[in-house]
């Protein structure tokens, strides 16, 4: 057996336009962003580059290569793929991935930190990378050492001819596959596939955990009027988390189908194809899923909001209604105590003390009221926590 190469990726929505203020970035260590010179240029040199180029095909792609024997490329879609020739499995795993996580991925992120924030559900995700391996002339058992020494399990193994894709959930071994533009195509859809499918499975986590406390704060029963304001910027925040995560689900149909129309199946051995358009078919079934769940979640929220909303303007009336039944009552009292009098009244000190105090009585007892109405407890009505819910 002959191990040749190791490959790991990444994906993020992205456009040509991304494309192009990466290449400012790699290239010219600029960006029309407002980042300093020299944070461009000390964020750069942690690259290492060597070699740069931006290559045209289906899809643009900028090529790499470093001092440290790593190469990659970046396309359009954003689809990121690291390769390096192999020397030792175990190093050359932690060297790549190393690469990717702390020097690549931190200066992606520099240069894309500005525009619309990455969700805090989202922002510390760490993603299982899975590492591709190319080899030749492996026999079963030498295979299979691979995955055991990785502590990794097989779940699949396809085999054509001479061709051979073992795969895990951390691992993909493809053996036999001489043909280069061939190998490439695989590895690029198995890393998008893979990363597709990594952020369908995270919007559904945030679903269930957005979903739960919204669900928390609807059917806590009764709630003071002073939570009412905290409760009601929570849910402002989730909807933030909810619409930025929503717009992103939008996107990614469009990049499904630019990755298919670009695979052209009619040149694959109908036994590998499976490990393309089958996956097609799942993702854009897996999407279609996952947006009707973000839909639904959306106008969960929706709910809950608008319940808090009226009891908002329920406390705040409550509030209102009493402070204008006090003033009336002082009103009504002052103008009854002079109805028998045929004189204005004279300016006295000691009157000037008397109107102090009724000011102060005034402020004291509607400071109570309002405390009162703060502290009053308003229920939450059951048949409005299932409003909307499926």
């Amino acid at each position: 057996m002959k191990i040749q190469k190791i490959y790991i990726g990444g994906w993020f929505q992205r456009t040509t336009l991304h494309l192009t203020e990466i290449w400012d970035f790699l290239k010219h260590s600029e960006s029309n962003l407002g980042f300093s010179k020299e944070e461009l240029i000390s964020i750069k040199e942690t690259l290492l580059l060597q070699e740069l180029t931006r290559e045209s095909g289906p899809l643009e792609y900028i090529e790499a290569k470093t001092t440290n024997e790593i190469s990659f490329r970046i396309y359009e879609d954003g689809l990121i793929i690291i390769e390096k020739d192999f020397k030792s499995l175990k190093d050359d795993f932690e060297l790549i991935r190393d690469y990717y996580e702390n020097k690549l991925s931190k200066a992606l992120s520099l240069i894309f930190s500005k525009g619309a924030p990455v969700p805090k559900e989202l922002a510390n995700i760490k993603a299982i990378l899975p590492y591709i391996i190319t080899v030749t002339d492996a026999k079963k058992i030498e295979a299979e050492k691979i995955f055991n020494d990785s502590s990794e399990e097989i779940y699949s193994v396809l085999k054509t001819k001479n061709i051979e894709v073992y795969r895990s959930p951390g691992l993909i071994l493809i053996n036999n596959l001489k043909d280069e533009k061939l190998l490439r195509g695989i590895i690029e859809s198995q890393i998008f596939f893979r990363e597709f499918k990594s952020q369908l499975h995270r919007y559904l986590t945030i679903h269930r955990v957005l979903w739960e406390k919204i669900k928390l704060i609807k059917e806590s029963g009764a709630i003071k009027g002073t939570d009412i304001d905290k409760l009601r910027n929570e849910l402002s925040a989730y909807q933030k988390t909810i619409n930025l995560i929503g717009a992103r689900i939008d996107q990614m149909p469009a990049y499904v189908n630019t990755r298919q129309k670009i695979t052209n199946l009619e040149n694959i051995d109908p036994l590998i194809q499976p490990l393309f358009q089958l996956k097609f078919e799942t993702l854009l079934d897996t999407h279609e899923y996952i947006k009707n769940l973000w839909t639904m979640t959306k106008n969960y929220l929706t709910s809950a909001i608008e319940i808090f909303v009226e009891l908002q303007a329920k406390s705040t009336k409550n509030s209102i209604s009493s402070l204008q039944l006090i003033t009336t009552i002082g009103v009504v009292a002052a103008i009854l105590g002079y109805l028998g009098k045929d004189t204005l009244p004279q300016f006295t000190s000691i009157g000037l003390l008397y109107f102090i105090l009724l000011l102060t009585m005034t402020w004291i007892l509607n400071s109570l009221v309002s405390k009162f109405f703060k502290n009053k407890k308003y229920n939450i009505e059951k048949q409005e926590l299932n409003k909307d819910v499926l």
